[in-house]
């Protein structure tokens, strides 16, 4: 498995099964604001598409990642990619809202695949090989992610809002049958027993409180909904806690978990994926914003879904400029490092947004910062735990990293709907040109705490 052809192969297998758990989240994104004359539904209903996936993604990544360390990791890729194009094939049938729905929660396993496929590189490969691969993983999840929405959004167009659904199924059977032919089977951990009570405290906890982030701007943050989804889902995380410490085979090891590194770690990829997120909420919304506001550019939806295009040479190429700082300064720096790029876009977009161009190079330094936060975190991951808990440890720091991403979309949600134009065009409706300050600024300071996070990270040698 670690020689010639055989390693790139198992690289290119794992990296396009991954591929898809970044393309499922997008594919709806062209269509969110037709889906209500679709399927004779509102708007408040389609936004589950959304939500749907964000719940199924965040217990997959962690329920998925512990049993690919018990039974076998190629064994549930393979299951986690059964069940996305048993979803994309739900989904591409329906005739109504729920059943569409029923479709995304099922895609959801697909966000699994990427914690997944860092445990497989890790069986595989040390060194530059591992790190390597990783990057690999890395560069196909950016670009995914980059043009997912303007090739779906082509689909939709020219052929139909079922199509997206097709194609995800057959992506899926063709990662399926790589993974196959190409992924060396592993044994897992032979006597592993699986804890169907920790599976369903884990998940009741983490619905709750993800569900409470992600909808508290439309419930209302005081509501008794919103209030009831995060103290719930919070109290049952901890009496989840308290009853996994305690087991002999525990779901998740949350003594891992709770080591200084491994807290650590997750607590940069928390306040990572709530700096990366925020340009993402805020950028669109200058850009087609009237230019009577004063700060819009009263461009089109077109052009700010292009503005990321000329950055795909960046997102091929940065992973593997990453990988060059993670040999020489370790993976904790290079995800400091990261992290400031990232606020150094934040800056620079403060200082001006006034043209197109300024967003093109902006963006383009984001793609820089992302690339080296997202190579860097599932290397120094790999770095402090044990090779058996490796599937598992991602996919508690993927869920990490999304709750950080929620939190963004509402906190940044929240700062543009309460900081509005007081005087003149849009008084009262639109936000002020002071609430996008307030949102760089957050997300910057966000990128920024993590160097004194990682600088606390003592990776132990192995």
């Amino acid at each position: 498995m670690r020689r010639g052809g055989r390693w790139g192969l198992v690289v290119a297998a794992v990296a396009y099964a991954s591929l898809l758990g970044t393309l499922v989240q997008s594919i709806v994104v062209p269509i969110i604001g037709r889906v209500p004359d679709y399927l004779d539904t509102t708007p408040a209903a389609a936004t589950w598409l959304f939500t749907a996936m964000l719940l199924s993604g965040a217990v997959a990544s962690v329920l998925m990642g512990r049993l690919a360390d018990m039974y076998g990791k190629r064994r549930i890729l393979l299951i986690c990619l059964v069940i996305l194009v048993a979803g994309s094939i739900v989904g591409a049938l329906a005739q109504e809202i729920i059943t569409l729905i029923v479709g995304r929660a099922l895609q959801g396993f697909a966000v699994a695949t990427v914690p997944i496929a860092f445990g497989i590189l890790r069986d595989g490969g040390d060194g530059r090989r591992l790190i390597r691969g990783i990057a690999a993983v890395t560069v196909t999840a950016q670009i995914s992610g980059g043009f997912g929405s303007a090739i779906a959004g082509l689909a939709a167009e020219y052929l139909s809002w079922q199509s997206l659904f097709w194609g995800s199924a057959i992506l899926g059977v063709l990662a399926a049958i790589a993974v196959a032919l190409w992924v060396p089977a592993d044994p897992g951990q032979p006597g592993a027993r699986f804890d169907p009570i920790g599976a369903i405290g884990l998940t009741l906890g983490l619905v709750g409180v993800l569900l409470g982030v992600s909808n508290g701007a439309a419930w209302g943050w005081a509501s008794t909904a919103t209030l009831g989804s995060l103290l719930g889902g919070l109290a049952v995380l901890v009496l989840w806690g308290w009853y996994e410490a305690r087991r002999r085979s525990p779901l998740v090891d949350v003594r891992l978990l709770a080591s200084p590194p491994v807290l650590l770690t997750n607590l940069a990829a928390l306040l990572f994926g709530f700096g990366m997120y925020a340009i993402l909420v805020t950028m669109p919304q200058i850009i087609v914003a009237p230019v009577e506001t004063g700060y819009g550019l009263g461009d089109t939806v077109l052009t700010a879904g292009l503005v990321g295009a000329p950055s795909v040479v960046l997102a091929v190429l940065a992973p593997y400029a990453a990988t060059w700082f993670i040999r020489r300064i370790g993976a904790a720096w290079t995800l400091g490092a990261g992290s400031v790029v990232l606020a150094i876009a934040y800056g620079l977009l403060a200082l001006s947004h006034a043209s197109v161009w300024d967003f093109v190079v902006a963006n383009a330094i984001v793609t820089v910062g992302l690339s080296f936060g997202m190579a860097s975190m599932p290397a120094l991951v790999l770095a402090l735990v044990p090779r058996e808990q490796s599937a598992e440890a991602n996919g508690v720091n993927t869920v990490v990293r999304t709750a950080g991403m929620a939190l963004s979309t509402a906190v940044t949600a929240a700062i543009i709907s309460a900081v509005l134009v007081e005087d003149g065009f849009g008084a009262g409706v639109l936000p002020a040109h002071g609430a996008y300050f307030i949102a760089f600024a957050v997300a910057a300071a966000a990128c920024l705490l993590v160097v004194p996070v990682v600088a606390l990270i003592r990776v132990p040698k192995r």
